[in-house]
């Protein structure tokens, strides 16, 4: 017989067979499917990367404290002296991302996302050009005309696409600039831009320092030079530099690897690599669940098989045959889980929309994902039918006859076949359950902590404000202030406060010194998080005071430096003392350019706790609040408590800030319970996905334990008349039968409940408060699981003891 013959004769066996073929492919669309889906996933965040010439080629340079182990960017005297000193980069660029506050006459003000950048980054990306010139070398020169890049949605939609925009002059951030290019639509290099303007634009880059890292340095390698040459370059260069300027560069090295590499590294990797090893099981509980419904099936083929073999057939060519037809049932399975792939990642795509992915990634399927699709359909097809057909074909024509023809698999080799895979099946099982149960945790753990304030009719929106125009922490504080008094005499809110950050928004790193206690020289500073808000802003929040008293609206300026500390800070910092009127000193790592010395500050007042950052961690950050007078940032979060819908108050602080400064727009208007959930994205989309694809498995598991146990019994129909007969009684009959189910369970859960284990060590940089060996999670996972598995072992056995011995020993 031909390959065509084969085809031909298992597509008339699957017509024949249809339920079996309904099954069995339904089974194999779900794992199928979701692998496709995940891969369409990793292929885009992970493997595709940057859409560029030659990817590969386009590098990342970042800076390393080596003492520390933190990854941080680059300094721009530091990119200065690279750019200079590099022989294996063809180009070096910089970046550095901020927001810009656009205005011109007749339009209302909007910020935008953009970097200044290097005038040859665009050049270095081989990105040309939509409308315009690129930015020249005389762009980025010091005092140079300002000029701008606008993307193409702001073009579209702020200036309807008019190609006259080039040579118009708009206000960024207060700065007159002239446009002179626009980008084609899909390119917001590097974070998520939606214009660019040149390095020489940048407030104080004359006054940069050598430890402010705070620029991102992306080069392509030139002709002939490799990744490991220029990663060996770039640490040369940069032990180079440590000696020459040991008080910023000691202990300071660096860093080279692909854009996609530092984008897409750490947790998100994990994560994506979590889901592909997770729906990888699913897929081979399926493959297992099909292969124990084969090996039933042989049972009827036995005759069948064994009369190909008396006629001269070679094992070779019956396992051939077995194959074409596992093979041809995995391309219609693939038929099937291509169109659920097709959902599964337009769910996906909705569901992270909005999160601030990279605007590369883009969830679409390419000659990769097709290609690996083709593979797992192939590869399915061999796992699957593999070992059915290695056993079918080494049917004994002796054994069928001698087992009455009924079959040659129910021997020991079936059993040792069938069961081997019903433990893996719950193993696997077992940990996609754990994996869930975990993510699931963690969600439930951020969604029920108390956040220590009330959340409800919290309406928060930002602003940024200009450095040219409020170049001085004295012009910032006047202009908050006002704020701060015409917020106050809004009528329609019950409460109005101005903060750098949002409850669970982070904050500021601080080192802390406390006046009186000596720090040893070797001793690593404590770090505590610094918000700087205005007074009203405990009771916009409904933070009860525990001590103390507030700071008033007056104080902030030098000689009233005051405070307010969480009970976290208390409590690790003054266990046994009072903290009321002690002094404290924060400092940051490193000073920013033109930032006065901080000053001793006094502790006034202690509230309960806030989380801000460490929401991963068991116990909240201790955090320092200070009014915002003592400095000022560019950056403030409005905080408005409202009546009623908090939406409704949007125009009204719209309005109330024009009045201030025409030019100022207000972005990330959302309420409190947004941002939230927005923060929790994470845990709820693929905590989701992971219990989604554990449900498939724990069914998958639950028919393939059914039908193995369904298929014993009616194997044993003749051996379980004669016991009964001879006096059996139904309890003794239902112990035979699912003793065996027992045995395999208590297999699967030991090496299902290592497994688990071993998944929630992987998955632990990313779960909240939530240990690998959790005993509620692996618990609960473990009852469920044994409680599915007995119960779909209860119901075969209950049929056995159901039997007529008669009829029993009559059965063929």
């Amino acid at each position: 017989m031909t390959l065509l013959q084969d085809l031909k004769f298992a597509v008339r066996l699957m017509i024949k067979d249809r339920w079996f073929t309904i099954v069995a492919a339904t089974a194999l669309a779900l794992g199928i499917g979701v692998n496709n889906t995940v891969f369409t996933f990793v292929n885009a965040v992970l493997i595709r990367g940057l859409p560029v010439k030659d990817p590969d080629r386009f590098l990342s340079v970042g800076s390393r404290n080596m003492a520390r182990g933190q990854d941080r960017g680059t300094s721009y005297l530091d990119f200065v002296d690279f750019r200079t000193s590099t022989k294996t980069f063809s180009a070096l660029t910089a970046a550095s991302g901020t927001t810009f506050n656009v205005s011109d006459e007749g339009r209302a003000p909007e910020r935008f996302v953009g970097p200044y950048i290097s005038a040859n980054v665009f050049q270095v990306m081989g990105q040309p050009l939509l409308l315009g010139r690129d930015f020249r070398p005389e762009d980025e020169q010091p005092g140079a005309p300002a000029v701008v890049i606008l993307g193409h949605a702001i073009w579209k939609n702020r200036y309807a696409a008019d190609p006259a925009i080039l040579g118009r002059t708009i206000r960024m951030n207060e700065v007159p600039s002239v446009v002179i290019g626009v980008i084609p639509e899909g390119v917001k290099f590097p974070f998520n831009a939606d214009l660019w303007q040149p390095l020489s634009q940048m407030p104080n880059l004359a006054n940069q320092k050598r430890d402010v890292r705070n620029f991102q340095v992306f080069g392509r390698l030139a002709d002939g030079a490799t990744i490991a040459q220029a990663r060996a370059e770039m640490t040369t260069i940069a032990a180079r530099l440590a000696q020459d300027h040991p008080a910023t560069n000691k202990d300071i090295g660096a860093t080279v690897m692909t854009f996609n590499q530092r984008v897409n590294g750490g947790p998100i990797r994990l994560v994506f690599l979590s889901l592909m090893g997770a729906v990888a099981f699913v897929l081979l509980i399926a493959c297992a669940n099909v292969a124990n419904l084969l090996l039933a099936r042989s049972t009827q083929r036995a005759r069948e098989i064994s009369v190909r073999v008396s006629l001269g057939a070679s094992r070779w060519r019956i396992v051939r045959q077995l194959l074409v037809e596992s093979v041809l049932l995995s391309l219609l399975s693939g038929a099937l889980g291509f169109g659920l792939s097709i959902l599964g990642i337009r769910w996906f795509d909705r569901a992270v929309e909005g999160v601030g992915k990279p605007y590369w990634i883009q969830f679409t399927m390419d000659g990769r994902v097709f290609l690996f699709f083709a593979a797992v359909c192939l590869g399915t097809g061999v796992i699957f039918g593999l070992a059915p057909a290695l056993h079918v074909s080494k049917t004994d024509v002796n054994e069928v006859l001698k087992e009455g023809g009924r079959s040659g698999s129910s021997g020991r080799r079936a059993r040792r076949w069938t069961s081997a895979l019903i433990v893996a099946e719950l193993a696997l099982t077992l940990v996609l359950l754990a994996g869930a149960g975990f993510m699931i945790r963690s969600f439930l753990v951020m969604y029920q902590q108390d956040l220590g304030i009330e959340t409800d009719h919290v309406l928060t929106m930002a602003l940024v404000l200009p450095d040219r125009k409020y170049p001085t922490n004295e012009q910032r504080v006047a202009f908050f202030q006002r704020l701060d008094e015409r917020l106050a005499g809004v009528g329609t809110a019950r409460a109005t406060a101005l903060s750098s950050n949002i409850p669970l928004g982070g904050g500021s790193a601080r080192q802390l010194k406390v006046d009186g206690r000596p720090v040893d020289p070797g001793e690593q500073p404590q770090t505590v998080t610094l918000l700087k808000t205005s007074a009203r802003y405990f009771e916009t929040l409904g933070l009860q005071l525990l001590r103390g008293r507030t700071y008033a609206d007056a104080e902030g300026l030098p000689g009233q430096e005051t405070a307010v500390v969480n009970q976290r800070f208390v409590s690790m910092h003054f266990p046994n003392e009072d903290p009321l009127g002690r002094r404290i000193l924060l400092t940051p790592e490193v000073l920013p350019p033109n930032t006065p010395t901080p000053a001793w500050t006094t502790i006034v007042g202690v509230v309960p706790n806030v989380r801000q950052r460490n929401f991963q961690e068991p116990d909240p950050d201790p955090i320092v609040y200070i009014p915002y007078r003592t400095q000022s940032d560019s950056f403030m979060t409005l905080i408005i408590r409202s009546q009623g819908d908090p939406a409704a108050m949007t125009p009204t602080i719209r309005e109330l800030v024009r009045t201030i400064d025409p030019d100022l727009p207000l972005f990330g208007i959302r309420t409190l319970n947004e941002n939230l959930q927005q923060q929790r994205w994470v845990f709820r989309v693929f905590g989701t996905m992971f219990a989604i694809f554990a449900f498939i498995a724990l069914v998958l598991s639950a028919v393939g334990i059914y039908a193995v146990t369904a298929y014993s019994v009616s194997q044993r129909t003749q051996e379980i008349g004669v016991r009964m007969a001879l006096g059996a009684q139904p309890p003794q009959v239902w112990w035979l039968i699912i003793r065996r189910s027992l045995v395999q369970l208590a297999i699967g859960l030991v090496i299902g409940m290592a497994g688990a284990y071993g998944v929630g060590r992987l998955l632990q940089a990313i779960l909240v408060r939530t240990p690998p060996s959790d005993p509620t999670t692996l618990s609960s996972i473990a009852f469920l699981f044994m409680a599915v598995s007995l119960a779909e072992s209860f119901w075969p056995a209950r049929k056995a003891t159901r039997l007529d011995p008669l009829k029993a020993l009559r059965y063929e």
